[in-house]
């Protein structure tokens, strides 16, 4: 119900008409002069030679030692500028399917499956066009042609190939055979859902398709992720009549994100059987100044050594109490772990990590200086392995970027270790700075914010590589943790695409 607002008056903005019924767009076809006889045959022949490639592939279909989803798959187009009376192509009863409508420019297309045998369905449909009338009624006192709606708005009807169950950015589509991707798989339910996604996923398996753990659930249909190529779908005809529409999967960390944590394991273990990690004391490390790591994570256990873990206090844990410091660990490790997940190749990793916990949680510190506790941070891994190479990344910075590229305490003392002047330049640091978060509300000021958000201390550092990313994928905040790990800490994966600048405010 909806509730009075009597301390809202529009007054003045409203005007009486009289009710006018909206015309109908439906029945445009009507009013077009067809020649009955003419269209139905033409639609009759076509119907024949359909019926002939029918017969053709089911040898093909029995071949494959399945029983299931036998039958063809057709696409009715209609004539330009008028629209496909698609609804009525589809018969629950003879388990004639409607799989997917698509409207380009003028034109309608409707992809439908014909089970085996069925196809007489539509030439009795046909006929009945041609030969019968409806009863007379006060709109039509000399009946009209039966089916007519739907008849008369079919110029055409072939057989669908991949490009009818597309319903994707033509553009999307692979330009290759041979180039593999993530398809986003539309599922019909075929009676039993989970008989129907099933039976598809052992297919596609033995196709040779890696089907994506996890699966959602509307109510016409089920939707999953595979990754394959054009070539691999176009070599079975039952693979394609199993699929009610096909799209490519966004690139995007939240289909991950979505996933349980059962799920999350069955890609973890996954990437870990694709990826392999050297071994040797001379590996360069990436040493991780933030907010400690954990090594419990099975992605990570295997490239940081509980002796390579530190903290600037000896009473602090060197663990992870945040999460932002392990999802950097995994960052420097696999890179876009998006990537890493989707692909089959083999991944190898040539470098390991160490860790210095430089602050708990956000604004932790305040009354240290940050210059100061930097370099306590980079000299404890030093001490214990003083001849490592090593590569120093810091994502953390001053909340406000007022120094506008000045040198600031904090930035000259990193100026200083990576040109090690200390030490007369005997050993010179390659050190990775953040160079800040945006302000949450900078987008209201866009696009002068883009010169008035500078960069933030110590990011001017000169000595230093500031790094700004702008991540073309969506940001994502939600942690992919795994349910059995074996540390006593919390564990998190990467963050799968950093938001906004990559970086830690001490303010926050």
């Amino acid at each position: 119900m909806i509730e009075p607002r009597p301390h809202l008056v529009l007054a003045g903005y409203a005007r009486t008409e009289k009710f006018r019924s909206p015309r109908s767009g439906g029945n445009s076809n009507l009013r077009r002069k067809i020649d009955r006889a003419r269209h139905g045959r033409a639609l009759m022949n076509q119907l024949t030679g359909l019926k002939r490639y029918a017969e053709s592939i089911r040898e093909e279909q029995e071949a494959s030692g399945y029983d299931i989803d036998f039958g063809i798959r057709l696409q009715f187009t209609s004539p330009p500028g008028i629209e496909l009376a698609f609804e009525s192509l589809a018969h629950e009863r003879q388990g004639i399917e409607l799989l997917n409508v698509k409207h380009e420019e003028n034109i309608t297309r409707a992809t439908v499956f014909i089970p085996d045998g069925k196809l007489d369905v539509f030439e009795k449909l046909i006929r009945e066009y041609i030969e019968q009338d409806t009863k007379p009624t006060e709109k039509h006192p000399n009946g009209r042609p039966k089916h007519q709606d739907l008849a008369e708005t079919i110029q055409e009807i072939r057989e669908s190939a991949l490009d009818g169950l597309w319903t994707d950015d033509p553009e999307a589509m692979p330009r290759t055979e041979d180039e593999p991707i993530w398809w986003e798989v539309w599922l019909p339910l075929r009676g039993d859902r989970e008989v129907t996604t099933r039976r598809f996923q052992e297919l596609a398996e033995t196709i040779g398709f890696r089907v994506a753990p996890g699966v959602l659930r509307f109510p016409e249909r089920t939707i999953l992720l595979m990754r394959g190529s054009k070539g691999q779908i176009k070599r079975s005809l039952l693979f394609l009549n199993s699929i009610a529409e096909l799209r490519r999967a966004k690139e995007t960390a939240d289909f991950f994100d979505s996933l349980s944590p059962t799920e999350q394991r069955e890609w973890v273990e996954d990437l870990l059987s694709r990826t392999s990690f050297s071994t040797g004391r001379d590996l360069p490390h990436v040493c991780i100044l933030d907010t400690g790591v954990n090594r419990g994570h099975p992605l990570l256990a295997r490239s940081i050594e509980p002796g390579d873990l530190h903290s600037i206090e000896p009473d602090w844990e060197v663990s992870d109490n945040d999460g932002h410091g392990t999802g950097l660990a995994g960052l420097a490790l696999f890179g876009d772990l998006t990537r890493a997940l989707e692909t089959q190749a083999p991944i190898r990793i040539t470098h390991r990590l160490e860790s210095v916990k430089l602050l708990r949680h956000g604004g932790d510190n305040a009354e240290r200086h940050h210059g100061h506790l930097t370099v306590e941070a980079v000299s404890r891994p030093e001490i214990q392995a003083p001849h490592r190479v090593r590569v120093f990344s810091m994502a953390v910075t001053a909340k406000d970027n007022r120094d506008r590229g000045r040198p600031s305490a904090w930035s000259v003392a990193i100026d200083n270790l990576a040109a090690d002047t200390q030490g007369d330049g005997l050993t010179p640091r390659l050190i990775i700075v953040s160079a800040g978060n945006t302000e949450n509300a900078s987008w209201l000021d866009y696009p002068d914010s883009n010169t008035t958000d500078g960069i933030h201390d110590p990011g001017q550092a000169w000595n230093a590589l500031t790094v700004g990313p702008i991540p073309k994928r969506r940001a994502s905040r939600n942690r992919m943790g795994v349910d059995t790990n074996p540390s006593r800490h919390p564990v998190h994966s990467v963050r799968l695409a950093p938001r906004r600048w990559c970086g830690r405010r001490l303010g926050h």
